[in-house]
């Protein structure tokens, strides 16, 4: 399978909650294949397109369950709906009881993803044999300058979809084989009125409870990656250092952590940490 397409998705879910719509995307492993089953939950606004290469090299041994949080395009939102991170945990909570098999699975999570998880893994049920978290935040780097898109009524942004898309496409041509080449995807796709309210969310975040970390007990893999301007390495380092059984991994570039390579290395470590 050419590492730019995705295989054929087996099953979409969706999770039903007061008021949410949220997707899942099912896939299968391979005949044979006897990985453990794994929640992959991607980072902020991401698509399945920035992640073309991770999720054949995972479903190639792991049956996979990409699971879409409340910013992505793919989500219908009610009325009054929460755009908080505490509801976005318990979302994937929800997904963990409704969807996951009894027995061991693994979770995969980047980013702001990442944040979701720990907040979340108390109330996993089942719990997860094993999780990974590709460069997680402490606090997300969200400026200061996006509290003046309050001023903006939702039409009026869809001018800022148009101002730049024209940019994105030209790092989409020059940079198809990096996540950053995702860029333009998201940009296409997404709903801008959401992605503000989740910018809003991220902003306020006081932070991740660093101590609250000592109940992820299981085997942790953190991967980071030294120099990335948007995920600091050096949070990555303290929440390994934080976690009971954490190990942490130092990728080499923003592109290796979406690579076949990356998901290869993620597999072979699980295999191994949980044996």
């Amino acid at each position: 399978m050419p590492d730019e397409m995705l295989p054929w998705c087996h099953e979409v879910r969706a999770l039903r909650r007061a008021d949410a719509l949220l997707r899942a995307a099912h896939f299968r492993g391979a005949d044979g294949a006897d990985g453990d089953p794994v929640v992959f939950v991607p980072g902020w606004s991401s698509t399945p397109y920035s992640w073309r290469h991770v999720i054949p090299a995972l479903a190639a041994t792991n049956p996979v369950w990409y699971f879409e949080t409340r910013e992505k395009a793919s989500s219908r939102l009610r009325h009054g709906d929460r755009l908080t991170v505490a509801d976005m945990a318990a979302d994937l909570r929800d997904f963990v009881r409704q969807s996951v098999p009894a027995g061991r699975y693994g979770i995969v999570a980047a980013s702001a993803s990442a944040v979701l998880v720990l907040h979340a893994f108390a109330e996993l049920d089942p719990p997860p044999a094993w999780v990974v978290l590709v460069q997680p935040h402490i606090h997300l780097p969200v400026p200061a300058a996006v509290q003046l898109l309050r001023l903006w009524p939702a039409r009026r942004l869809e001018v800022f979809r148009l101002l730049m898309l024209p940019a994105a496409r030209r790092a989409h041509q020059r940079r198809a084989g990096e996540s950053l080449g995702g860029f333009y995807k998201v940009l296409g796709s997404a709903d801008m009125a959401k992605l503000r309210r989740s910018l809003f969310t991220w902003r306020n975040y006081p932070g991740l409870d660093l101590d609250s970390l000592s109940a992820v007990t299981c085997p942790s893999l953190v991967v980071g990656v030294s120099g990335d301007r948007l995920h600091s390495d050096t949070a990555a380092r303290r929440i390994a250092r934080r976690l009971p059984a954490g190990a942490y991994l130092d990728g080499p570039t923003f592109a290796w952590t979406h690579t076949r390579t990356m998901a290869e290395t993620i597999v072979n470590w699980a295999r191994t940490a949980v044996a």
